[in-house]
């Protein structure tokens, strides 16, 4: 088939990391007609990268009738409001994460895409990570058994300096919606739907460029998420501690699992010995339009957010069933609030909301 023309919304650095080398590939599915962004001078230069038209305000560009479907790589603040136009003027659309702040935004944009007959879709790259595919593997067909204990622990330091709105409950939602979604959107997949979430948030003051404490999102959080098919999973996150500590794995009936980038590391009880699982760098064609050390570097998050874009332009053509639609966004959502909702109350919070 022809490819699809879209256009781009917000071009900043998660564009033209992620998403921008899906679109020069040559065995894309679209192609990029126009870009908009409020910064002039970046899509001006992100436009004429692609030979497509550059606008200040995105409204100019849903006015277009030969865009097919946009591609929205801003913060989320504005997502709702996209989406509500976007959708009206029938647009299909993949909204980077996180897909909103809260669950009522979420509930909004999924009416507003339903109603119009558009595609709604988050721009999950995780799902897509060859670690977490094989892992997925091993729960569906037996070998791990039932889940026991999940665990993920991101313990560091983030300044705020870079991307400030970060920082701000108002402009991204929260630590847990804006930057740990993607693991609270890998345990719905992995281990299926939640029944409860009990969590703990804190915020420290850290001064400098952090945002005044009534205005901050938290920079520590605590959660543990009991699971409708059984097992528990625990989350500890900080944003605020100066010597830093990660992990993430799993203890299942019939043995555990340890991550790794891009691979990981299981052992069952009837195994001898532990078995590791890592997905080289591809020697072919694919991502040769970056320098080779960056390629070498980054390769699967690079192509695992353009297997998210490709899923999404398969479902809009109606060649596969969409894994990561609004629903799936908006579910995401719905743990961190209930975090949050858990630690103002002292109490666990029962899902669904």
């Amino acid at each position: 088939m022809d490819r699809f023309r879209v256009g781009i919304i917000g071009c900043g650095g998660i564009f033209r990391n992620l998403h921008s080398p899906y679109y020069q590939e040559p065995t894309r599915r679209a192609d990029i007609v126009a870009i908009a962004d409020i910064n002039e001078l970046s899509a001006n230069e992100q436009a004429d990268k692609f030979g497509a038209d550059a606008y200040t305000d995105y409204r100019e560009l849903l006015d277009r009738n030969d865009i097919d479907a946009v591609d929205v790589c801003v913060p989320p603040r504005p997502h709702l409001e996209i989406t509500k136009a976007a959708a009206e003027a029938g647009k299909h659309i993949l909204m980077e994460k996180p897909m909103c702040c809260t669950v009522a935004e979420g509930d909004e944009m999924v009416a507003a895409a339903e109603n119009a007959g558009v595609l709604l879709m988050v721009a999950y790259m995780m799902r897509f990570d060859p670690g977490y595919m094989k892992l997925k593997s091993l729960l569906d067909d037996g070998t791990l058994g039932t889940l026991q204990m999940a665990y993920c622990n991101q313990v560091g330091y983030f300044s705020p300096e870079r991307h400030p709105w970060l920082f701000v409950k108002e402009e991204s939602g929260g630590m847990l919606v804006e930057q740990a979604i993607h693991n609270l959107d890998l345990w719905l997949w992995l281990y299926g739907p939640a029944t409860t979430v009990y969590g703990y948030t804190t915020h420290v003051p850290l001064g400098g460029t952090y945002p005044p404490p009534e205005q901050a999102v938290e920079n520590n959080a605590v959660l543990n998420v009991h699971f409708k098919n059984g097992g528990i999973g625990m989350m500890i996150k900080s944003w605020a501690a100066q010597v830093g500590h990660s992990g993430n794995g799993l203890v299942t009936s019939n043995g555990s699992v340890t991550m790794a980038r891009n691979g990981l590391r299981w052992k069952t009880h009837d195994m001898h010995a532990a078995e590791e699982f890592s997905e080289p760098v591809p020697d072919d064609e694919t991502y040769r339009n970056m320098p080779e050390a960056q390629r070498n570097q980054r390769y699967w998050s690079i192509a695992a957010k353009g297997t998210s874009i490709d899923h999404w332009l398969q479902c809009i053509a109606g060649e596969a069933e969409p894994t990561t639609h609004g629903r799936i966004g908006r579910d995401g959502i719905e743990l961190a609030e209930a975090t949050y909702l858990s630690s103002q109350s002292g109490t666990p919070i029962a899902l669904p909301l």
